[in-house]
């Protein structure tokens, strides 16, 4: 008997029609609080990546803000530079303040990444300010957590961490936030009955970090059970973070077209969902390929590259604007050789990864998985490397994410060169694979070949050198956080024999 119950626990917290009710059960108490609580004073902002579920596109922002939650675990705490979210600091005290949304399945009030990371973030960021400003005891550089969450202990053992952390990032190449007032976080759920009393006039920046969904486990929360599905009144079972794990359930439904179908969506019936949602999948999808069809009409300018680290560089990314458009000049150069990046899942051995298309000026770079084949990801940049170095600073290099017609291009060149060809499996990356996929190789070249932005040549990387470049570019693409398998080739690659 218990064996069955397992079964029927797990169907139902897998169950289509239960989690899509769930995420909109809770993202109608997300809109409760920002605009019947605080009367839509702050601006509310998904903490990536489940919190996009929790909070529609029309009335939540677009900002970046990513506080991981294994930054909070027991005896993890960290405060990790490359996920510094800097500019989000940034973006909070311009506006005054603002709502950070996520949500846990598991059996806690709330997330760690609220409870735990965000007020470390608070507390490193104004402590950080601390000691490069000299700011007197008013500026307030304490910690402030959820003490019905996190017990004493735990947050005397994070204390004792803080001033470490500031140091670290007071001493790193990431720009510190210019701030007014310290950063100070609060703490709202679905059971908070007396929601924190803000002033108009404070003396900090709140952040007001809130936990969309109901916590089953305990008695007090108001758990929903029904739905209305057209004029019909319909039982469901409420699953508490029910955006997480999407691979497993939402048969390849994100949360920007769950909300602009929510209204088709949850009027349908539980057995005709699964159907519903595979038609809509397929048409998101569909027009997904043709804007990039459509985009591939108009080329790049130069006003649209970032140079990196900075506008002199010859080096420069086309990956979308940065988070801080103010921390990079325009970067504009004559003559440039623009490498344009698809991924390759499957590589095959002994192959080109580099190729040059007809013009001449425009080469695209076949990017292998770090993860699944690191040995022919590091003949990847091996060969990047060559190729700048062969342009011998007279022209600047643009990386960017290749479009349909520069595939089309690379799979007909090789067409005549193998029996098998490799580009023909490539993929075009959505704009964060890109992203992430490109900030890897600009660190390869930033640190293999310093003087291409004018960088100090050093007799050997090491591993700081390589962080304070990649922490560069991370504060200016959030999103663009390699994968870990990439930062280890890489690593690799800088510091064996690759890079000579």
């Amino acid at each position: 008997m218990s064996d069955l119950r397992a079964v029927k626990k797990y169907a139902a917290q897998h169950d289509l029609f239960n989690r899509l009710h769930s995420i909109a059960a809770d993202d109608a108490f997300v809109k409760s609080v920002a605009n019947n609580w605080y009367g839509g004073r702050f601006e509310v902002v998904p903490n990536q990546r489940c919190g996009t579920w929790y909070c529609d596109p029309a009335t939540s922002s677009e900002v970046y803000a990513y506080f991981k939650s294994t930054d909070g675990h027991m005896s993890h705490w960290d405060f990790n530079l490359r996920r510094s979210n800097l500019s989000f600091a940034s973006y909070a005290a311009e506006r005054g303040g603002l709502i950070l949304v996520d949500s846990t399945r598991k059996g806690k009030r709330m997330p760690d990444g609220l409870s735990k990371t965000v007020p470390i973030w608070c507390a490193v960021i104004n402590l950080a300010i601390s000691l490069r400003e000299k700011r007197g005891e008013e500026w307030d550089t304490q910690i402030y957590m959820p003490p019905q969450i996190v017990p004493a202990t735990e947050r005397s053992q994070i204390e004792a961490r803080l001033q470490g952390w500031a140091e670290s990032l007071e001493r790193s190449t990431l720009p510190l936030p210019k701030l007014s007032k310290p950063l100070r976080p609060f703490f709202l759920h679905p059971s908070t009955s007396s929601p924190p009393f803000i002033a108009d006039s404070v003396d900090f920046t709140p952040i007001m970090c809130l936990s969309a969904s109901r916590w089953v486990n305990e008695g007090g929360d108001k758990i929903p059970s029904v739905t209305s599905v057209g004029l019909r009144k319909v039982g469901f079972e409420y699953v508490p973070g029910g955006g997480d794990d999407d691979e497993l359930w939402a048969r390849g439904l994100k949360p920007a077209v769950f909300h602009a179908h929510r209204g088709e969506l949850l009027s349908a019936e539980r057995d005709d969902l699964p159907a519903l949602v595979d038609m809509i999948v397929g048409s998101s999808n569909s027009e997904s390929t043709l804007s990039t069809r459509l985009d591939d009409m108009s080329v790049s300018s130069s006003a649209e590259f970032v140079g990196v680290p900075a506008s002199h560089s010859r080096l420069a990314l086309d990956v979308g604007s940065p988070s801080s458009p103010s921390s990079s000049s325009a970067w504009e150069r004559s003559h440039i050789s623009y490498v344009a990046i698809i991924r390759l899942d499957k590589c095959p051995k002994n192959i080109k990864h580099l190729i040059t298309l007809q013009d001449g000026e425009r080469y695209v770079l076949a990017v292998p998985s770090a993860k699944a084949d690191g040995k022919a990801y590091s003949t990847a940049l091996s060969e990047l490397v060559a190729f700048a170095k062969e342009l011998d600073g007279k022209r600047g290099i643009v990386i960017g994410s290749a479009t349909p017609s520069d595939l089309d291009a690379a799979v007909k060149q090789c067409s005549s060169d193998a029996q098998i060809n490799p580009f023909s499996a490539a993929r075009i990356p959505s704009p964060i694979e890109s992203r992430k996929d490109i900030i890897p190789l600009a660190l390869v070249l930033l640190c293999a070949l310093p003087s291409i932005a004018d960088l100090p040549e050093e007799t050997s990387v090491t591993k700081g050198t390589i962080a304070d470049r990649l922490h560069s570019m991370v504060s200016l693409w959030p999103d663009g956080n390699p994968a870990r398998a990439a930062l280890k080739r890489v690593n690799e690659f800088l510091m064996g024999e690759g890079r000579r």
